[in-house]
């Protein structure tokens, strides 16, 4: 990944939440388009810790978000335990 990936916890109206906790609402990180696997996380391929999130955004990039298969064009999605999910760009 290129320069600073982020993914911001919002509400049903769009607002974000800054308080989310991600221990609380572990958030499952998968891919379309892509073979390979997902490390690096607090939970290797979840979001499940309660530092995860800081003011509602989590810092994918220093968190340490890695993606290990084949390269080519593909999505990244995030799917909360409960709530909405959502993907990322190509």
């Amino acid at each position: 990944f290129t320069g600073t990936n982020t993914l911001t916890a919002l509400d049903a109206y769009g607002n974000t939440v800054t308080g989310f906790d991600a221990s609380a609402n572990n958030i499952t990180v998968t891919t379309t388009g892509l073979t390979g696997s997902i490390s690096g996380l607090s939970g290797t391929d979840k979001l499940n810790s309660a530092v995860d999130f800081s003011s509602g955004v989590a810092n994918l990039t220093s968190l340490g978000l890695k993606y290990t298969g084949t390269v080519g064009s593909g999505t990244f999605t995030f799917t909360p335990a409960t709530g909405t999910a959502v993907t990322s760009g190509s």
